[in-house]
C-alpha cells in the first residue's frame, strides 16, 4: 500500500516506569516499532493521556528511531495530563503529525474535559502554534474536531480561518 507511518492510541502508559504494566507496553510497544521497521515504517503515537514528561521517559525507553508522535494538545488538556505547550517542547523533534483542536480542562475527578471549537479553549493555539515553530515541526496541522453535522462544518471552516490569520500573524512578526 505504501504506507510510511502507522499510527496509534496504544492506551495509557503508566506514570511510574517501574510498573510491570509500564514494561509490558514498553515491550509491547517496542515490537510494534520493530515489526514496521522491517518495511521501512515509523510508528506514530497519539498523545493525551500521558503527561509529557512520561510520554519523553517512554520514548526514550522505547530506543526506537522510528517512533515517533502525532502530538494533540487538546487530548492534554481533557485528559487533564498537563501542559500541551511544555508537553511539546519535550518531545518537539519527534513529531510528525499534529491536531488542530481545543478543550477545556475537566471540572470532576476522572471526568473528561469538553472537546470546544478551536481557539474556544485552552490549548493557547497561538502559542502553540509558535512552539511548533520553535521546535522545528514543518509537517501538517490536521483540523480535528469529534462532533457531527453542520456545526462541525463550521467549526472545521473556522479553525482553517484561525489556522490562517495566526500564520500570517506569525509570519509577519519572523520578518521583523
Amino acid at each position: 500500500l505504501g504506507v510510511k507511518v502507522v499510527a496509534a492510541h496504544i492506551g495509557f502508559v503508566p506514570e511510574d516506569h517501574t510498573d510491570p504494566d509500564y514494561r509490558d507496553i514498553v515491550r509491547t510497544v517496542r515490537s510494534f516499532a520493530d515489526y514496521l521497521a522491517k518495511s521501512g515504517q515509523k510508528l506514530s503515537l497519539e498523545t493525551g493521556q500521558e503527561t509529557g514528561p512520561c510520554l519523553a521517559r517512554f520514548i526514550a525507553d522505547l530506543r526506537r528511531p522510528n517512533v515517533r508522535v502525532n502530538f494533540d494538545p487538546a487530548n492534554m488538556i481533557l485528559y487533564g495530563s498537563g501542559d500541551p505547550i511544555e508537553a511539546l517542547r519535550l518531545v518537539g523533534k519527534r513529531v510528525i503529525g499534529v491536531h488542530a483542536k481545543d478543550g477545556v480542562w475537566p471540572t470532576e475527578k476522572d471526568k473528561l474535559g469538553t472537546e470546544v471549537p478551536l481557539g474556544k479553549g485552552e490549548v493557547g493555539i497561538q502559542r502553540f502554534l509558535q512552539t511548533l515553530i520553535d521546535v522545528g515541526y514543518k509537517g501538517p496541522l490536521t483540523i480535528e474536531r469529534e462532533i457531527t453535522g453542520d456545526q462541525q462544518k463550521k467549526d472545521i471552516v473556522a479553525a482553517r480561518k484561525l489556522l490562517e490569520r495566526i500564520r500570517n500573524k506569525l509570519l509577519a512578526k519572523a520578518k521583523k
